[in-house]
């Protein structure tokens, strides 16, 4: 009904027990498939006598948590996360240099100015989180919803690993930002698209130091989808011991295998 257009945002879908009847199918399996709607950002359930299940608004956020979630259930490392994300930037910055508007160039370098006033007062953390949010900015300036979405997911995940180990504590990150708004603005993709691939380089190379530090190699949580949420970048028990090494010489595969190869 949804696909067909039967059903348009805002349309409150029919009550459970005409719903069921219409559909063939339990009351109690009519539940399970609203919730998995209302978790996809189809739907929205609202309580009380004048609630129900109603059509929402298409929300990239749902879907990047989402798919969010499944990146953290199977494990990957800090290089693979950087890897697709600049893939990933690469296209995004091509598609913004030709479509952004000076409303996009102005969020951009308003995101800059908030990143430089929260550096001057101390506040790592939340510089953090506008450094990330940049990216957001910037796909949005691409005016496509799949990027959009697509950046939003790679930058959740970003943002649980960096919370993790710590916020970079330098101007490094400004700087690289008002250089790479300059070169967005003259609408020069070539450079522009280095400029960010240097900084996703050097932002790499403070993490990986971070992860070296704490001897974490791999964004790895429990499958269990209950214990996500409460377990985000988690290292087992065995990853924590291996640390009794010195990080710097050991290699990153031989922390990462399996028990019975290192005895």
């Amino acid at each position: 009904m949804l696909e067909n257009g039967e059903l348009q945002v805002g349309d409150r879908l029919p009550p459970e027990r005409e719903l069921s009847k219409q559909l063939g199918v339990s009351r109690a399996a009519l539940r399970e498939a609203l919730r998995t709607l209302e978790n996809g950002g189809l739907l929205e359930l609202r309580p009380g006598k004048l609630g129900g299940a109603f059509v929402a608004d298409a929300r990239p956020l749902a879907i990047s948590e989402n798919m969010s979630d499944l990146l953290r259930q199977g494990g990957i490392s800090l290089a693979h996360l950087t890897e697709a994300r600049a893939w990933i930037e690469e296209v995004v910055v091509r598609v913004a240099c030709e479509r952004a508007e000076e409303a996009d160039f102005a969020a951009l370098e308003e995101n800059v100015r908030l990143a430089e006033k929260l550096f001057s007062e101390g506040q790592m953390m939340e510089k953090l989180h506008i450094n990330i949010e940049f990216h957001n900015v910037l796909a949005a300036a691409s005016k496509n919803p799949v990027l959009v979405m697509m950046t939003q997911t790679l930058g959740n995940v970003m943002r649980s690993f960096a919370r993790r180990l710590g916020a970079e504590t330098t101007r490094s990150v400004v700087r690289s930002r008002t250089r790479f708004i300059e070169l967005l603005r003259a609408r020069n993709a070539d450079a522009a698209v280095k400029e960010m691939h240097e900084h996703l380089r050097s932002i790499q190379k403070v993490y990986m130091q971070f992860a070296r530090a704490q001897g974490i190699y791999q964004l790895a949580v429990p499958a269990a989808p209950s214990l996500v949420a409460k377990s985000i970048l988690e290292v087992n028990e065995g990853e924590a011991r291996s640390t009794t090494a010195p990080a710097a010489k050991t290699p990153a595969k031989k922390l990462a295998a399996p028990r019975k190869r290192v005895a």
